[in-house]
């Protein structure tokens, strides 16, 4: 598997299996496996926010994301599809 450390979101890809192992959200450790179908829904939603908004990791321990840590989200949820899209994804990924 591929590692990906974005600015809010890290794990790994599964090509294998077309989803991300996500295994940390903003310094939060988790383990959670994202299909492309919702990563792509979180997208969608994460588009309509306009302020803030608030996530739940571990279904138990909300993270509030400011407009701005939705943007960098939204960026790591796009380069995370990216590499679910393009097999050939190589080594680690870093935002840049």
């Amino acid at each position: 598997m591929n590692q990906y450390s974005g600015a809010i979101f890290s794990g790994e890809f599964d090509q294998s299996n077309d989803s991300f192992y996500l295994t940390e959200v903003k310094s939060i450790n988790t383990g959670s496996v994202l299909s492309e179908n919702q990563l792509s829904h979180l997208e969608e939603y994460l588009i309509k926010q306009h302020d803030s908004c608030m996530l739940t990791v571990n279904d138990q321990i909300p993270v509030l994301l400011q407009k701005h840590e939705i943007d960098e989200l939204l960026g790591d949820i796009r380069q995370i599809l990216e590499g679910l899209n393009h097999s050939g994804a190589e080594g680690s990924s870093e935002h840049a």
